[in-house]
Protein backbone atom coordinates (compact mmCIF):
# COMPACT_ATOMS: atom_id res chain seq x y z
CA UNK A 1 0.00 0.00 0.00
CA UNK A 2 3.03 2.29 -0.24
CA UNK A 3 1.76 4.03 -3.35
CA UNK A 4 -1.40 5.21 -1.59
CA UNK A 5 0.47 7.52 0.79
CA UNK A 6 1.50 11.00 -0.30
CA UNK A 7 3.73 13.17 1.87
CA UNK A 8 3.06 16.85 2.49
CA UNK A 9 3.44 19.74 4.90
CA UNK A 10 0.57 21.84 6.20
CA UNK A 11 2.42 24.70 7.91
CA UNK A 12 4.93 26.49 5.70
CA UNK A 13 6.04 30.10 5.49
CA UNK A 14 7.58 32.07 2.63
CA UNK A 15 8.71 35.64 2.11
CA UNK A 16 5.55 36.10 -0.05
CA UNK A 17 4.87 36.27 -3.78
CA UNK A 18 7.33 38.27 -5.84
CA UNK A 19 10.10 37.94 -3.28
CA UNK A 20 13.56 36.50 -3.87
CA UNK A 21 16.00 34.71 -1.62
CA UNK A 22 15.93 31.45 0.36
CA UNK A 23 12.33 31.85 1.56
CA UNK A 24 10.78 32.82 -1.77
CA UNK A 25 7.89 30.58 -2.80
CA UNK A 26 9.96 29.24 -5.70
CA UNK A 27 12.86 28.20 -3.45
CA UNK A 28 10.58 26.83 -0.74
CA UNK A 29 8.69 24.63 -3.21
CA UNK A 30 11.99 23.45 -4.66
CA UNK A 31 13.27 22.44 -1.20
CA UNK A 32 10.23 20.28 -0.49
CA UNK A 33 10.28 18.73 -3.96
CA UNK A 34 13.96 17.82 -3.63
CA UNK A 35 13.32 16.23 -0.24
CA UNK A 36 10.62 13.83 -1.32
CA UNK A 37 7.42 15.73 -0.68
CA UNK A 38 4.42 15.34 -2.98
CA UNK A 39 2.28 18.29 -1.92
CA UNK A 40 2.50 21.46 0.13
CA UNK A 41 0.40 24.14 1.82
CA UNK A 42 1.96 27.59 2.05
CA UNK A 43 0.46 29.24 5.13
CA UNK A 44 1.85 32.75 5.31
CA UNK A 45 0.73 35.03 8.13
CA UNK A 46 -2.60 36.71 7.36
CA UNK A 47 -2.01 36.38 3.63
CA UNK A 48 -3.08 33.90 0.96
CA UNK A 49 0.00 33.08 -1.13
CA UNK A 50 -1.33 31.40 -4.27
CA UNK A 51 1.84 30.13 -5.88
CA UNK A 52 1.36 28.18 -9.10
CA UNK A 53 3.79 25.36 -9.87
CA UNK A 54 3.97 21.97 -11.54
CA UNK A 55 6.55 20.68 -9.06
CA UNK A 56 4.15 19.90 -6.22
CA UNK A 57 0.40 19.79 -5.72
CA UNK A 58 -0.39 22.97 -3.82
CA UNK A 59 -3.05 23.35 -1.13
CA UNK A 60 -4.19 26.92 -0.60
CA UNK A 61 -3.57 28.05 2.95
CA UNK A 62 -3.09 30.88 5.41
CA UNK A 63 -2.11 31.24 9.05
CA UNK A 64 -4.62 33.59 10.62
CA UNK A 65 -3.56 35.22 13.86
CA UNK A 66 -1.25 37.34 15.95
CA UNK A 67 0.41 37.44 19.35
CA UNK A 68 -2.07 38.42 22.02
CA UNK A 69 -1.38 41.01 24.75
CA UNK A 70 -1.11 40.34 28.48
CA UNK A 71 0.80 37.09 28.15
CA UNK A 72 -2.01 35.35 26.29
CA UNK A 73 0.35 33.78 23.77
CA UNK A 74 -0.08 33.57 20.01
CA UNK A 75 -3.54 32.77 18.68
CA UNK A 76 -2.80 31.17 15.32
CA UNK A 77 -5.29 29.16 13.27
CA UNK A 78 -4.38 27.64 9.93
CA UNK A 79 -6.89 27.52 7.11
CA UNK A 80 -6.58 24.98 4.29
CA UNK A 81 -8.49 25.03 1.02
CA UNK A 82 -9.59 28.63 1.41
CA UNK A 83 -10.82 30.51 -1.65
CA UNK A 84 -9.78 33.96 -0.42
CA UNK A 85 -7.62 35.57 2.22
CA UNK A 86 -9.06 35.57 5.74
CA UNK A 87 -8.84 38.74 7.79
CA UNK A 88 -7.60 38.39 11.35
CA UNK A 89 -10.07 39.86 13.85
CA UNK A 90 -8.65 40.76 17.26
CA UNK A 91 -11.35 40.50 19.92
CA UNK A 92 -8.88 40.99 22.81
CA UNK A 93 -9.76 37.69 24.48
CA UNK A 94 -8.42 34.26 23.59
CA UNK A 95 -11.50 32.14 22.88
CA UNK A 96 -13.52 34.75 20.93
CA UNK A 97 -10.44 35.53 18.84
CA UNK A 98 -9.86 31.83 18.12
CA UNK A 99 -13.51 31.44 17.15
CA UNK A 100 -13.43 34.47 14.86
CA UNK A 101 -10.48 32.99 12.98
CA UNK A 102 -12.19 29.60 12.68
CA UNK A 103 -15.38 31.24 11.44
CA UNK A 104 -13.49 33.30 8.89
CA UNK A 105 -11.75 30.22 7.53
CA UNK A 106 -15.02 28.30 7.25
CA UNK A 107 -16.67 31.25 5.51
CA UNK A 108 -13.81 31.23 2.98
CA UNK A 109 -14.52 27.57 2.18
CA UNK A 110 -11.65 26.12 4.19
CA UNK A 111 -10.98 23.81 7.10
CA UNK A 112 -9.31 25.04 10.28
CA UNK A 113 -6.40 23.84 12.41
CA UNK A 114 -5.58 25.05 15.93
CA UNK A 115 -1.84 25.65 15.88
CA UNK A 116 0.95 24.96 18.42
CA UNK A 117 -1.02 24.92 21.69
CA UNK A 118 2.13 25.14 23.81
CA UNK A 119 3.76 28.05 22.00
CA UNK A 120 4.00 30.46 24.94
CA UNK A 121 0.93 28.77 26.42
CA UNK A 122 -1.18 29.58 23.39
CA UNK A 123 -4.24 27.62 24.52
CA UNK A 124 -5.39 24.73 26.67
CA UNK A 125 -7.84 21.96 25.90
CA UNK A 126 -10.40 23.93 27.91
CA UNK A 127 -10.01 26.88 25.53
CA UNK A 128 -10.33 24.61 22.50
CA UNK A 129 -13.50 23.03 23.88
CA UNK A 130 -15.11 26.47 24.06
CA UNK A 131 -14.68 26.84 20.30
CA UNK A 132 -16.45 25.02 17.48
CA UNK A 133 -15.83 24.31 13.83
CA UNK A 134 -12.12 23.42 13.79
CA UNK A 135 -11.06 20.09 12.27
CA UNK A 136 -7.44 19.71 13.41
CA UNK A 137 -4.95 20.44 16.15
CA UNK A 138 -1.17 20.41 15.90
CA UNK A 139 0.21 17.65 18.14
CA UNK A 140 3.75 18.34 16.94
CA UNK A 141 5.16 21.60 15.61
CA UNK A 142 8.79 21.58 14.49
CA UNK A 143 9.27 25.34 14.64
CA UNK A 144 11.92 25.20 17.36
CA UNK A 145 12.19 24.69 21.14
CA UNK A 146 9.67 27.43 21.89
CA UNK A 147 6.85 25.28 20.57
CA UNK A 148 7.25 23.12 23.71
CA UNK A 149 5.59 20.04 22.24
CA UNK A 150 6.46 17.91 25.27
CA UNK A 151 5.17 20.39 27.85
CA UNK A 152 6.69 20.48 31.33
CA UNK A 153 6.65 22.67 34.45
CA UNK A 154 2.98 21.95 34.93
CA UNK A 155 2.11 22.31 31.27
CA UNK A 156 0.71 19.20 29.51
CA UNK A 157 2.21 18.07 26.23
CA UNK A 158 0.51 18.98 22.96
CA UNK A 159 -0.48 15.33 22.67
CA UNK A 160 -2.11 15.43 26.11
CA UNK A 161 -3.97 18.59 25.10
CA UNK A 162 -5.21 16.68 22.04
CA UNK A 163 -6.52 13.92 24.30
CA UNK A 164 -8.22 16.52 26.47
CA UNK A 165 -10.01 17.94 23.44
CA UNK A 166 -10.99 14.49 22.16
CA UNK A 167 -12.19 13.42 25.60
CA UNK A 168 -14.31 16.56 25.83
CA UNK A 169 -16.18 15.55 22.68
CA UNK A 170 -14.45 17.53 19.93
CA UNK A 171 -13.38 15.31 17.07
CA UNK A 172 -10.14 16.97 16.01
CA UNK A 173 -7.52 15.10 14.00
CA UNK A 174 -3.87 15.49 14.93
CA UNK A 175 -1.30 17.15 12.66
CA UNK A 176 2.49 17.21 12.69
CA UNK A 177 4.01 20.17 10.86
CA UNK A 178 7.40 21.80 10.55
CA UNK A 179 6.19 25.45 10.64
CA UNK A 180 9.22 26.30 8.51
CA UNK A 181 10.43 29.89 8.22
CA UNK A 182 14.20 29.48 7.66
CA UNK A 183 15.64 27.64 4.66
CA UNK A 184 19.29 28.74 4.63
CA UNK A 185 20.52 28.27 8.21
CA UNK A 186 19.87 24.85 9.73
CA UNK A 187 20.11 24.84 13.53
CA UNK A 188 18.00 23.38 16.35
CA UNK A 189 16.79 26.84 17.33
CA UNK A 190 15.68 27.72 13.80
CA UNK A 191 12.30 26.92 12.23
CA UNK A 192 13.69 24.67 9.51
CA UNK A 193 11.79 22.54 6.98
CA UNK A 194 11.53 18.77 7.07
CA UNK A 195 10.96 18.22 10.77
CA UNK A 196 7.42 16.87 10.47
CA UNK A 197 4.77 16.03 7.92
CA UNK A 198 1.51 14.25 7.20
CA UNK A 199 0.90 11.47 4.69
CA UNK A 200 -2.56 11.36 3.14
CA UNK A 201 -4.06 8.21 1.66
CA UNK A 202 -5.64 9.00 -1.71
CA UNK A 203 -6.05 7.27 -5.06
CA UNK A 204 -5.03 10.36 -7.04
CA UNK A 205 -3.29 13.50 -5.87
CA UNK A 206 -5.14 16.82 -6.22
CA UNK A 207 -5.93 19.64 -3.83
CA UNK A 208 -9.49 18.31 -3.63
CA UNK A 209 -8.48 14.73 -2.77
CA UNK A 210 -5.96 15.94 -0.19
CA UNK A 211 -8.59 18.07 1.53
CA UNK A 212 -11.11 15.23 1.44
CA UNK A 213 -8.60 12.84 3.02
CA UNK A 214 -7.78 15.37 5.73
CA UNK A 215 -11.44 15.92 6.55
CA UNK A 216 -11.98 12.16 6.83
CA UNK A 217 -8.87 11.46 8.92
CA UNK A 218 -7.35 9.42 6.10
CA UNK A 219 -3.79 10.36 7.03
CA UNK A 220 -1.12 9.90 9.62
CA UNK A 221 1.20 12.49 11.15
CA UNK A 222 4.91 12.03 11.78
CA UNK A 223 8.17 13.63 12.78
CA UNK A 224 10.22 10.73 11.46
CA UNK A 225 8.50 7.34 11.73
CA UNK A 226 7.04 6.03 8.47
CA UNK A 227 3.89 3.92 8.41
CA UNK A 228 3.17 1.52 5.59
CA UNK A 229 -0.47 1.05 6.51
CA UNK A 230 -3.09 2.18 9.00
CA UNK A 231 -6.28 0.12 8.90
CA UNK A 232 -9.25 1.03 11.09
CA UNK A 233 -12.24 -1.32 10.94
CA UNK A 234 -15.39 -1.68 13.01
CA UNK A 235 -13.54 -4.05 15.33
CA UNK A 236 -9.88 -3.04 15.43
CA UNK A 237 -7.08 -0.62 14.56
CA UNK A 238 -4.01 -2.17 12.97
CA UNK A 239 -0.77 -0.53 11.87
CA UNK A 240 2.22 -1.54 9.79
CA UNK A 241 5.49 0.31 10.44
CA UNK A 242 8.36 0.70 8.00
CA UNK A 243 11.43 -1.05 9.38
CA UNK A 244 14.59 0.97 10.00
CA UNK A 245 17.91 -0.79 10.65
CA UNK A 246 19.00 -0.65 14.27
CA UNK A 247 15.73 0.79 15.57
CA UNK A 248 12.86 -0.74 17.50
CA UNK A 249 9.31 0.55 17.78
CA UNK A 250 6.76 0.78 20.59
CA UNK A 251 3.13 1.53 19.79
CA UNK A 252 0.79 2.95 22.40
CA UNK A 253 -2.93 2.65 21.73
CA UNK A 254 -4.66 5.48 23.60
CA UNK A 255 -8.30 6.01 24.55
CA UNK A 256 -10.50 8.55 26.28
CA UNK A 257 -8.83 10.73 28.92
CA UNK A 258 -5.46 9.69 27.54
CA UNK A 259 -5.71 6.18 28.98
CA UNK A 260 -3.09 3.84 27.53
CA UNK A 261 -5.07 0.82 26.37
CA UNK A 262 -2.20 -1.30 25.12
CA UNK A 263 1.55 -1.08 24.51
CA UNK A 264 3.03 -3.30 21.81
CA UNK A 265 6.51 -3.81 20.39
CA UNK A 266 7.16 -4.67 16.76
CA UNK A 267 6.24 -3.61 13.26
CA UNK A 268 2.60 -4.78 13.16
CA UNK A 269 0.73 -3.60 16.26
CA UNK A 270 -2.99 -4.29 16.46
CA UNK A 271 -5.68 -3.35 18.96
CA UNK A 272 -9.11 -4.99 19.13
CA UNK A 273 -11.83 -2.65 20.39
CA UNK A 274 -13.77 -3.35 23.56
CA UNK A 275 -16.34 -0.73 22.59
CA UNK A 276 -16.13 1.44 25.70
CA UNK A 277 -12.88 3.27 24.94
CA UNK A 278 -14.58 6.42 23.60
CA UNK A 279 -11.95 6.64 20.90
CA UNK A 280 -8.79 4.77 20.00
CA UNK A 281 -5.74 6.40 18.47
CA UNK A 282 -2.10 5.34 18.35
CA UNK A 283 1.32 6.85 18.93
CA UNK A 284 4.27 4.96 17.44
CA UNK A 285 7.60 5.68 19.14
CA UNK A 286 10.97 4.83 17.63
CA UNK A 287 13.95 3.98 19.80
CA UNK A 288 15.65 6.81 17.90
CA UNK A 289 13.20 9.32 19.39
CA UNK A 290 10.87 9.89 16.43
CA UNK A 291 7.10 9.44 16.50
CA UNK A 292 4.10 8.90 14.27
CA UNK A 293 0.46 9.43 15.16
CA UNK A 294 -2.48 7.42 13.78
CA UNK A 295 -5.80 9.26 13.82
CA UNK A 296 -8.54 8.42 16.33
CA UNK A 297 -11.31 5.96 15.63
CA UNK A 298 -14.42 7.14 17.46
CA UNK A 299 -16.46 4.52 19.31
CA UNK A 300 -19.83 4.87 20.98
CA UNK A 301 -22.26 7.75 21.25
CA UNK A 302 -20.37 9.55 24.04
CA UNK A 303 -17.02 9.70 22.26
Amino acid sequence: MDNLWYKGNLHTHTSSLGSTGPASPENVVRWYKEHGYDWLAITDHNELTEYETNELVMVRGEEVGKHMPSGNGPIHVNGFGITRSVEFIDLDEKVPTMQASIDGILAAGGVASLNHPNDRDSFTHEHALLTSGASFIEVFNGGGPGKNNEGGNGRPSSEEIWDGVLSGGQRLYGLATDDAHTYDEFRPDRANPGRAWVCVRVDSLTEETILAALRQGEFYASNGVELLDVTPTLSELSIEIRERPGESFLTKFVGKHGRVLSEQDGLRPRYIFDGDEGYVRATVLSSGGDKAWAQPVFLGSDS
